[in-house]
């Protein structure tokens, strides 16, 4: 998959980044809202990880331009800061899911294992 991560930590950026390589997966990082979006648009990215405050836009914000932009992107949300009506502004926007920091590694090996399964072609006659 070709995962998009937003993190405006960036040693936790860079660990989520160097931890989905690992896993066989294409990252590429960035700390800002803007350049999420420059970078959403020039690339094609199969997930979105997203925190949900950026120094220059909040998370639910920028969801809502990537879908402008591409109304099916699959977006999981991500914050340490979590109250009630966050994950409620987030969650309407259509995400996929929502992880309140600090995450455990499995977790999200675990979703990313999920995605790349459920993202993968069918193939005729095969066993389900």
């Amino acid at each position: 998959m070709n995962v998009l991560v937003v993190e405006n930590d960036a040693p936790l950026g860079l660990f989520v980044t160097s931890l989905l390589e690992s896993w066989g997966h294409r990252a590429e990082k960035c700390v800002t809202g803007r350049q999420a979006l420059e970078m959403f648009r020039r690339g094609i990215f199969d997930l979105v990880l997203l925190e949900a405050f950026l120094p220059d836009v909040t998370g639910d914000l920028l969801i809502r331009q990537f879908k402008e932009i591409y109304p099916d992107a699959m977006i999981v949300a991500m914050t340490d800061n979590n109250s009630r009506e966050l994950e409620l502004r987030i969650r309407e926007q259509g995400i996929l899911y929502y992880m309140i920091k600090p995450f455990e590694v499995e977790n999200l090996r675990s979703l990313l294992e999920h995605l790349t399964r459920k993202r993968a072609p069918r193939r005729l006659g095969a066993e389900i």
